[in-house]
């Protein structure tokens, strides 16, 4: 299992968190589809799982792959948010983080969303 680091270098206490989602990358060719990148609209849907129950949603990706199917997640769940909700929108905010990944450190980006009122937003 890959341990995921924050900014500070510190081991995430909790594997576990339920808001905290994680995105792969993979080879969109493979064969055996063992190594598929994450499908955006399933993601878009445990998104909106998760801020259901919680203030908040973290994914953590690494690459550009997992970057591009995270936002695309996040387009999708903001659409369908703003056509279920009345006035409330999704906004982001990113952060580095450190993962070992096969036994190298590299980075990644953590992609933090949650709800606000659309009046805050403007």
């Amino acid at each position: 299992m890959n341990d995921i680091y924050n900014v500070d270098n510190d081991k995430v206490k909790n594997q576990k968190d339920p808001r905290i989602l994680r995105v792969r990358g993979g080879d969109p060719n493979d064969p055996d589809g063992s190594r598929r990148p994450t499908d955006p609209v399933g993601l878009s849907r445990s998104i909106l799982h998760v801020l259901k129950e919680h203030d908040y949603v973290k994914i953590l990706s690494v690459g550009p792959t997992a970057l591009n199917a995270t936002m695309n997640a996040f387009r999708l769940a903001s659409r369908e948010v703003e056509s279920l909700t009345n006035g409330s929108v999704l906004v982001n905010r990113q952060s580095e983080y450190f993962a070992e990944i096969n036994g190298k450190r590299t980075k990644g980006v953590c992609t933090r969303i949650f709800a606000i009122d659309i009046k805050a937003a403007l």
